[in-house]
């Protein structure tokens, strides 16, 4: 299932630009303001990559909890 499918109307400008170079496979160093679509950016082309019939391990994030539980309290 498509994004377009999950409730996505139009990619954001980072999202646009990052997307596709990291479904090449290339390393990216991005950076944009709160609620812009960082997150989706990075998930996207990494959900892209896991393949359902491998049972193992294909993908590793890491996120400041610290930061999020001050934002969000």
């Amino acid at each position: 299932m498509g994004i377009y499918e999950k409730g996505f109307e139009r990619p954001s400008p980072i999202q646009k630009e990052s997307i596709p170079i990291a479904l090449t496979g290339s390393d990216i160093l991005a950076r944009d303001k709160n609620g812009t679509g960082k997150t989706a950016a990075f998930c996207i082309p990494a959900l892209e990559k896991i393949d359902q019939d491998n049972n193992v391990i294909q993908g590793l994030t890491s996120s400041s909890y610290l930061y999020l539980s001050i934002r969000f309290p």
